[in-house]
């Protein structure tokens, strides 16, 4: 399995972004990590550190699924969409 990972900006993060990718690593580490839009990806996170969810992402599309987060609650979300059956 390949997530993609798109961050936004940054200006104004009301959690610790980077930790979506740490945890991701920990929990699943089957799963390969990929920077969006490099290559083809089963499913593309779009990590958003607020709820404005600025980061453009219209062009990235994962092959099973896309998600955009904006807190960091929405990592368990993730986490069903990596356990569901293929």
């Amino acid at each position: 399995m390949k997530v993609a990972i798109k961050y936004c900006g940054g200006c104004n993060p009301k959690y610790d972004r980077l930790e979506i990718a740490r945890r991701l690593q920990h929990d699943f580490p089957e799963v390969d990590l990929v920077r969006a839009g490099d290559e083809e990806a089963d499913i593309v996170a779009v990590v958003c550190g607020c709820p404005v969810a600025c980061a453009s992402h219209e062009k990235l599309n994962g092959k099973l699924a896309k998600m955009v987060m904006t807190r960091a609650e929405d990592y368990t979300v993730l986490c069903l969409m990596l356990s569901a059956p293929k």
